[in-house]
């Protein structure tokens, strides 16, 4: 869930992105885990869902090992819709349960995170698999 203001729109990264939308300063915890928001379904149901539903999934959710078992993480909120970076202004706590700003970030500055930190299906989602 985000803790700061965002906004959606095109992004020149990939389709829609998510971007400031107040000042976010260098160390600020931007976005936090948390399960009255976001979602943790174990990765062995996935094929219990519409094909449609499964597709959605596969490319807005997140896969992570949690508690002994793959589970793909599904934010309701416009996290989402975080593009990848080599070079994110977004990084990951070792828990995985928040990202802080890497640096200060401004109004509009599109906000990106490291698939390959964060996500088991990266290369999939990234067209390196």
């Amino acid at each position: 869930m985000f803790l700061v203001r965002t906004s959606l729109r095109p992004s020149p990264i990939h389709g829609i992105g998510v971007f400031a939308a107040e000042p976010i300063y260098q160390g600020q915890v931007v976005w936090q885990f948390d399960p009255r928001i976001d979602l943790r379904i174990a990765l062995t149901m996935l094929g219990e869902f519409p094909p449609a539903i499964q597709e959605y999934l596969k490319i807005r959710a997140y896969i992570e090992v949690f508690q002994g078992g793959e589970v793909m993480v599904l934010c309701a909120d416009n996290a989402k819709f975080v593009n990848h970076s080599d070079h994110p202004n977004l990084i990951d706590s070792q828990d995985g349960m928040l990202e802080y700003a890497a640096w200060d970030i401004s109004v509009d500055e599109e906000l990106t995170c490291n698939y390959y930190t964060s996500d088991m299906a990266a290369a999939e989602k990234l067209g390196a698999a």
